[in-house]
């Protein structure tokens, strides 16, 4: 995540020679339709400017861990055969956290987009990574015992949205801009790279994300 978030800012310094951008930073909430989660994250975007009322923008977010409230059990086999016992129950609890990338275009109403109070909205793609990881509760097996069934501890879920995007914002004149925004979205493709991974606790094909920040304008 470190990484792309580097990326991100990386591209925005390039851009900064040719002309106008915005970096742009802050916190949110995700809602997955149907998951019962409701995780913080936080966020870091840039925004280039085409005209004075229509932007093109990039944002990265992560989203803290949510676990869940029931307790699953993973049946476990011995490596070896002289192990007793040979099979064990052990209780665990999914968690996951979710790392979203969008971008799309904004067009500015009421007020241009370094001017005043505004509305803002406009079309959104975006790509997600729902990271699942099996948190066991007694490790005293380890070493000695293998899921029966042959899970991973982790596993991702990706997957490919569009949605629509809408927000307000207000500029202060040389402070910078605050902003709030909501994004609507719904997968158009996903898929799992293991079974622990299709259990993610916050994938959900319809989501919402609420986000409030600060964006300063460089020239």
């Amino acid at each position: 995540m470190i990484k792309a978030f580097s990326s991100v800012l990386y591209i925005g310094l390039c851009c900064y020679t040719l002309g106008q951008i915005s970096i742009s930073g802050g916190t949110g909430i995700l809602n997955g339709v149907g998951t019962g989660s409701k995780p913080l994250g936080f966020h870091l975007g840039l925004e280039l400017p085409r005209s004075s009322d229509l932007t093109f923008y990039v944002r990265g977010a992560a989203y803290l861990p949510s676990g869940g409230a029931d307790t699953n059990y993973a049946n476990m086999t011995a490596i070896s055969l002289t192990t007793v016992p040979y099979t064990l129950t052990v209780p665990y609890q999914n968690r996951s956290a979710t790392y979203y990338f969008e971008g799309g275009t904004r067009s500015y109403m009421l007020n241009d987009y370094d001017n005043g109070f505004g509305l803002y909205g406009g079309s959104v793609l975006g790509v997600g990574i729902n990271q699942t990881r099996k948190e066991y509760e007694d490790y005293a097996w380890e070493g000695k015992y293998l899921p029966s069934n042959g899970d991973e501890r982790k596993g991702n879920y990706y997957y490919l949205a569009l949605g629509i995007q809408g927000g307000m914002k207000y500029t202060i004149p040389i402070r910078g801009t605050i902003y709030f925004d909501m994004t609507g979205t719904y997968s158009v493709l996903g898929f799992a790279n293991n079974a622990t991974g299709n259990s993610s606790l916050t994938y959900s094909p319809l989501n919402f994300l609420f986000s409030l920040g600060y964006r300063r304008d460089l020239y």
